[in-house]
């Protein structure tokens, strides 16, 4: 490609012209000498430390410096996400949620879940190169560019660009997956390396599990198979951490009574993490509305039950939560008719 079509190309993506150093300095407010020191010297700043995951064995999350992480996010910003991922992808893209991941697979009879296994580390520098290279930077730029996004030659768990490269790349692997559920009737999709496929039929699930094996092979990734589940009429189906039923997505039934149980053990003084428990409010809202609308209506009872309990006024009500209005008799009764 010349180098007046790359200059076009970018400029159809809306993105920064950047033929040199210089220009990625200017573009981002830093020296040109900062700019080289960032992209040789990367594999240097970061912070290495590991934390368990739920099954015991320990995730390793590399943390860029102050100054590289500010680049990186710089690059996300400006050039990142002004491209766009599958539409398959639900995962780490704006205005997408766990809640748009699960929705598609209502009323699914069986639905196959499969993780992919060391999902950033599985991602190399070439194929980040590539994603820059594709998009119109010269091969010295694009080199830069990769140089400042992965660490030890792989897409490190911890940096602010590795999900939106992950899911660029992942880009061929998603329309190779929907190419082959779409005419089959399946629903495909993926949250950064949760994928999720739901039938009607097992024999349809059955299949396509053997398909994919073979497209997630294929283009350099594994299958997590302790964490590969099939999900049927005898079993609670869950995806990404949401329960689905026939007619809808919610945190589910266990959930809500652990929620709720720690909502009482604020008001009776055996919890005070009030800025936890406003975290997990605010995520129900966020996924579940029907659920957040009932704990709110527990929390006013409480509220009310307890007139001076230290807990009164410390939870944060979502504007669209309307209060409960307390009669003269004490009993709370909504101002609105809640949707259950």
């Amino acid at each position: 490609m010349s180098s007046s079509s790359k200059t076009f190309q970018l400029k159809n993506f809306g993105l920064p012209l950047i033929r040199t150093v210089d220009d990625l300095a200017e573009q981002t407010h830093l020296s040109p000498q900062l700019v080289r020191y960032l992209s040789y010297r990367a594999n240097y700043l970061y912070k290495r430390y590991e934390i368990p995951k739920k099954d015991g064995s320990m995730r390793v999350i590399a943390q860029p410096s102050r100054e590289l992480k500010a680049i990186q996010g710089w690059i996300l910003r400006n050039i990142l996400n002004k491209l766009s991922s599958s539409d398959n992808c639900k995962g780490f893209e704006i205005g997408c949620s766990i809640l748009d991941n699960a929705a598609p697979h209502v009323g699914a009879n069986f639905i196959l879940n499969v993780d992919l296994e060391d999902f950033f580390p599985s991602i190399n520098a070439p194929k980040v190169y590539s994603i820059f290279s594709s998009i119109g930077y010269s091969k010295s730029v694009a080199a830069i560019l990769t140089n400042l996004t992965v660490f030890d030659g792989r897409l490190p768990q911890g940096a602010p660009t590795s999900p939106k490269l992950a899911n660029l790349i992942c880009l061929r692997l998603d329309a190779r997956i929907q190419g082959y559920a779409g005419p089959k009737g399946l629903i495909y999709t993926r949250y950064a390396d949760d994928i999720s496929i739901s039938a009607q039929t097992i024999k349809k699930i059955m299949n396509a599990r053997s398909i994919l094996e073979q497209i997630i092979s294929s283009e350099g990734l594994q299958i997590n198979r302790k964490k590969t589940a099939i999900q049927g009429t005898m079993r609670r189906k869950e995806i990404t951490g949401l329960v689905l039923s026939d007619s809808r997505v919610g945190i589910g039934r266990d959930a809500f009574r652990d929620i709720r149980a720690q909502i009482f053990y604020l008001f009776t003084n055996k919890l005070d993490d009030f800025a936890r428990i406003n975290g997990l409010l605010s995520y129900v809202y966020s996924v579940d509305k029907a659920s957040c609308r009932r704990l709110w209506n527990y929390i006013d009872k409480l509220e009310a039950r307890f007139l001076y309990c230290s807990a009164v006024g410390k939870l944060k009500r979502p504007l669209a939560i309307s209060p409960l209005t307390i009669s003269p008799s004490g009993l709370a009764t909504p101002t609105y008719k809640p949707t259950l």
